[in-house]
């Protein structure tokens, strides 16, 4: 077989068409094509192609188009899934719901709610609660308290009894046993949501007008 003859049996594609746009990042079907056209023009007429291997490639080729096809419809499909999954989170708007975290909002001097979870037995148990700004604003001495979920006991004022300013607060809650050591604790609160952003992608819930919180971290709808 000579080359004259494999030449004039090939289909014909523009020069310009086998030197792809510098700065390509991705090889299409028709790049495919150009560089198997070019390795037959370009094969020793004494030792051509194998069928076999020309078979070969043409397969990968097949199996490659049919993953990038694949891959496109699932893409098509996860962005499908994820604007639906997007517009249910619309019906959380003015629900109560329950979020793991330990800060909340406080609207009108009303607190949202609040409860921690001890692992164990704490011979002596306080809630310390700080503002935005990190100030420490209250001390709540919870006592002895036994192990299991306990509600956070603040009526929204400060030291001196007066009303906090609306805003975000954060509690923390310091109990050891009776060896004196500290416990970890769980925290969760509970707020009404008020807004729902959709930033890079990502779902946030707005709670009580000041609580930012992720979607994974609600627990339940009251």
């Amino acid at each position: 077989m000579s080359v004259s003859t494999v030449n004039s049996t090939l289909p014909q594609y523009e020069e310009e068409s086998l030197y792809p746009t510098v700065g390509k990042r991705e090889l299409d079907q028709y790049d495919f094509m150009n560089l198997l056209i070019t390795q037959l023009q370009y094969q020793d007429p004494m030792k051509p192609m194998d069928t076999y291997e020309m078979a070969s490639q043409l397969s990968q080729f097949s199996n490659m188009q049919a993953t990038l096809e694949m891959s496109d419809n699932m893409e098509k499909l996860l962005n499908y899934q994820t604007s639906q999954n997007n517009l249910q989170l619309l019906t959380l708007l003015d629900n109560q719901v329950q979020i793991i975290g330990n800060t909340m909002g406080v609207n009108e001097g009303v607190p949202g709610g609040g409860e921690y979870t001890l692992p164990e037995d704490a011979d002596t148990c306080v809630v310390e609660i700080y503002d935005a700004g990190g100030h420490l604003v209250q001390m709540v001495d919870a006592g002895a308290l036994s192990s299991g979920t306990h509600p956070l006991e603040w009526d929204g004022k400060d030291a001196l009894g007066e009303t906090v300013d609306d805003g975000a607060y954060t509690y923390w809650v310091k109990a050891y046993n009776a060896l004196g050591e500290q416990l970890d604790v769980d925290y969760r609160v509970s707020g009404m949501v008020t807004g729902v952003t959709f930033d890079s992608g990502t779902a946030q819930l707005k709670l009580d007008n000041c609580v930012g919180a992720d979607v994974g971290s609600v627990v339940s709808v009251l």
